[in-house]
């Protein structure tokens, strides 16, 4: 039975491996137990398969990190998604370009040589679409989307605006390929309007 300082040492391990995998896209053993200031001996005692497992193990933390972050929360009308889209933008724009960026690390666990690894990241996109297409129904059933929206391809449309910007954020340095991917999903979003909102406005419910 672990102890509760035994719970600590391997957090604290898989959190710096989880770093490491989103700044550098891989695990360096040697660098987690310089981190952490642990033992080869322990690390190997809460990860005894070694790098394999706790590369796969930091890759389901950064999805679970993913989960609590930028990941749309609950969005039931046009006033929430205008200021999810405010916040995802003022959280990038307190990070240098060479900050670790979540979202944008997303897409190196898709593209990940290990199968496992990939996995992950689909089941993390399609996480994601099934939320936004939750979120976008209820927005339907609520009378804020018209009946013939197709929920699928927006869900879809928004998701690639997210994750695409954020990359493309990264990789140039520029704030303006996340506010422009994400302002203009919301012009997508509101063209199915059942009553074409006014930002700010008192359509917004």
């Amino acid at each position: 039975m672990t102890t509760p300082k035994g719970e600590a040492t391997k957090a604290r391990i898989l959190e710096a491996a989880t770093d490491l995998l989103v700044t550098e896209n891989d695990v360096s053993l040697d660098e987690v137990m310089r981190l952490t200031r642990t033992s080869k001996g322990q690390l190997f005692h809460y990860f005894p398969e070694g790098k394999d497992q706790l590369r796969r193990a930091a890759a389901e933390r950064h999805l679970a990190r993913l989960s609590h972050a930028d990941a749309p929360a609950t969005l039931a009308t046009w006033q929430d998604w205008e200021a999810w889209v405010e916040l995802v933008l003022r959280r990038h724009e307190q990070q240098a370009r060479h900050d670790a960026c979540e979202v944008a690390a997303l897409a190196g666990r898709a593209l990940d040589a290990d199968k496992a690894s990939r996995e992950l990241a689909g089941r993390m996109y399609e996480q994601w679409s099934c939320e936004l297409r939750d979120q976008f129904r209820a927005m339907q059933h609520d009378g804020l989307l018209r009946a013939d929206t197709p929920l699928d391809e927006l869900a879809s449309a928004v998701l690639a605006a997210f994750q695409g910007g954020a990359v493309l954020d990264k990789a140039t340095g520029s704030r303006l390929h996340l506010a422009h991917a994400l302002r203009q999903a919301l012009v997508l979003m509101r063209s199915y309007a059942a009553h074409q909102p006014t930002p700010g406005g008192p359509d917004q419910h």
